[in-house]
């Protein structure tokens, strides 16, 4: 059995665009387990507001980079999935956010240790853009110049506009999110 964790924030987490803290039942990290099989452990690590590497200003325990090394290690997998960036691109800008999420992929290589917890291959999932952020760009410089594979939501998923939301996917995106990485993992 193959093992794939995938490390976001609450688009991972399957937050309910516009709601007060509700959850998808049938979140990307379900659909996806669903799409790969039996011969899959999806291991959906998200929390709401997370960040790549940075603490936000609001909240506590939200920096993705302290809790990464012992994810991993915890659930030693053969696929890494990062979708991350989104909370980052309100506090830092759009290529600082992709170097954050490019430590995310060092610190993943920098973790394996031979005959026990070999490296993960990883997959960057880059946001959709949102409001006025295009994180493509940046992230695929990021993502080359590190030789890791990108899948950049653009034109695949895009957020939902509810309220003042704008940030979260709604259940198409979810869908179109799973089927998306599902192609990438079966290639």
């Amino acid at each position: 059995m193959r093992t794939v964790v995938l490390f976001g924030d609450s688009n991972t987490w399957g937050f309910v665009p516009g709601s007060n803290g509700e959850r998808f039942a049938e979140r990307w990290p379900v659909q996806l387990q669903a799409l790969l099989g039996d011969r899959w452990n999806v291991v959906a690590e998200g929390l709401n507001g997370r960040t790549a590497t940075i603490e936000r200003p609001d909240s506590e325990g939200r920096n993705g980079l302290p809790y990464l090394l012992p994810c991993l290690h915890t659930h030693v997998p053969d696929v890494l999935v990062i979708f991350l960036g989104t909370n980052d691109a309100y506090l830092l800008e759009e290529d600082v956010v992709a170097r954050c999420v490019g430590r995310l992929v060092r610190e993943a290589r920098m973790a394996a240790v031979p005959d026990v917890f070999p490296e993960p291959r990883i997959l960057v999932v880059c946001p959709p853009p949102f409001d006025d952020f295009r994180l493509g760009p940046p992230f695929a410089e990021v993502c080359s110049m590190l030789g890791c594979e990108l899948l950049d939501l653009d034109g695949i998923a895009q957020y939902a506009c509810v309220g003042d939301d704008t940030c979260h996917l709604d259940a198409d995106g979810h869908g179109a999110v799973a089927r998306a990485v599902a192609e990438r993992l079966l290639a």
